[in-house]
């Protein structure tokens, strides 16, 4: 074949192409690198893409992005924390407060005592269950916490 027919025959494929577009995808894929097997003990820890996939359906969060809008930024939500505020007579502090009845896979109850566990786990190395691993992912994406404490069974308060 000549290089003159292939090449009409590109150029007749290009414009067939052109008159007949092809079929919209209607499957949105997309892919996240893992290197390795993730950590077992805590959040995912392969980024953003990692924690879409894996953390949002696995964990909780005391405050949630609405996911569901596609027309607009997703607004701050409740979460496992049914409302919070800022501490009107010192802007640092902001009080949480947790949602009742939740359970833990086990059967426990979820309170103040679970959050104060977690924030241990990642930023009090003098905790028993602090993950060393885990806080170097995570302490610095909470610069801003000074500290934390129960109120009671369901209200934290977070000082920044």
């Amino acid at each position: 074949m000549s290089l003159k027919l292939s090449l009409a025959g590109a150029a007749l494929a290009a414009v067939i192409g052109l008159a007949h577009p092809a079929a919209a995808e209607t499957v949105v894929r997309y892919g996240i690198s893992m290197a390795d097997v993730p950590l077992t003990t805590g959040q995912p820890d392969r980024g953003a893409g990692g924690y879409q996939f894996t953390g949002y359906t696995i964990y909780d969060p005391l405050v949630a992005w609405e996911m569901d809008v596609a027309d607009r930024p997703g607004k701050l939500i409740p979460g496992l924390a049914t409302e919070w505020k800022v501490d009107d007579k010192d802007k640092t502090k902001w009080r949480f407060t947790l949602r009742k009845g939740v359970k833990f896979h086990d059967g426990s109850d979820f309170n103040a005592d679970a959050v104060i566990w977690n924030f241990d786990k990642v930023l009090n190395e003098k905790a028993p269950q602090f993950d060393k691993r885990q806080s170097a992912q995570v302490k610095t994406r909470l610069p801003s916490v000074a500290s934390y404490a129960k109120i009671d069974d369901s209200t934290i308060e977070v000082a920044t």
